[in-house]
């Protein structure tokens, strides 16, 4: 009677730990997740020189609070696509990477998603690039 406990605690175990460790299908379209990354990555690309305009701007001491704060909002909302986590070890290497949870979207949701984010990020982009010009910079 103790084996046939042990073996059923033993089997429950296993099931358990299998389905957990089971990766999880990604519901959707394999393409639109694709191009919603592809947006992703142009975002983080114009993040990473913006990070080089925000250098340029502390040491020329211009003031960029306010910038600086739309910048943080964006940080905090930018989230990867499912599909395409970011790995430490992967071929784009950032110093600038994502963190923040995922949301439940559908495929197409995290392409407009992505869209948007993009179209924040480049609008701030042109912002700092604009601050850092040298006829901006020599007024401040």
């Amino acid at each position: 009677m103790k084996n046939l406990y042990r073996l059923l605690i033993f089997g429950f175990v296993l099931v358990i730990s299998f389905s957990c460790s089971r990766k999880k299908e990604i519901e959707g379209d394999p393409k639109v997740y694709a191009e919603a990354n592809g947006y992703l990555q142009k975002s983080l690309d114009l993040r990473e020189e913006i990070s080089g305009f925000e250098k340029q701007l502390k040491e020329s001491e211009i003031d960029y609070s306010d910038l600086k704060e739309e910048l943080k909002t964006w940080d905090k909302d930018i989230i990867e696509v499912p599909g395409f986590e970011h790995s430490h070890d992967d071929e784009h290497q950032r110093d600038y990477h994502v963190h923040n949870p995922m949301k439940p979207f559908k495929d197409t949701e995290h392409l407009d998603y992505q869209k948007v984010m993009h179209a924040e990020i480049a609008q701030l982009h042109e912002k700092f690039k604009l601050m850092t010009l040298p006829k901006v910079m020599e007024e401040n």
